[in-house]
């Protein structure tokens, strides 16, 4: 009986051990996207498009709306490249959000990040503080 108990301990400790350094990365990979980030930047707008891509942000105009996300999904960091039937879609693991941010499909269970933007004075620019 001594042998199945060991054993039970022995798989208990390593998907502890799994669990733990698998909730470090993330957050250490998080924290790194969120500080890594921390400039501003002035990106060309298309008032024609609904959704752009930029290398760090997801712009977003709907109804006269300018609004500025960020790319990286927030289950893993995977940068958001795509729109899918009006859907934001990680291709990682594809988590879905829609035009606002808002998770609707996981394994993502925030919402994406909101970054500070104002337009330009000319329409034609938007700048991200962030």
């Amino acid at each position: 009986m001594e042998i199945k108990n060991r054993r039970v301990f022995l798989k208990v400790v390593t998907a502890g051990m799994i669990s733990f350094f698998i909730f470090i990365w993330n957050k250490l990979t998080l924290q790194h996207i969120e500080t890594s980030g921390s400039s501003e930047a002035t990106l060309p707008l298309n008032k024609n498009k609904e959704v752009q891509f930029f290398d760090r942000f997801i712009v977003v105009n709907t109804n006269d709306n300018t609004r500025v996300f960020s790319s990286h999904c927030s289950h893993l960091g995977c940068k958001i490249d795509k729109v899918a039937n009006g859907k934001l879609v990680c291709p990682c693991h594809g988590s879905e959000y829609d035009l606002s941010g808002n998770v609707i499909k996981g394994p993502a269970y925030k919402n994406l990040t909101e970054v500070n933007s104002t337009l330009t004075n000319d329409g034609k620019s938007i700048i991200v503080k962030g």
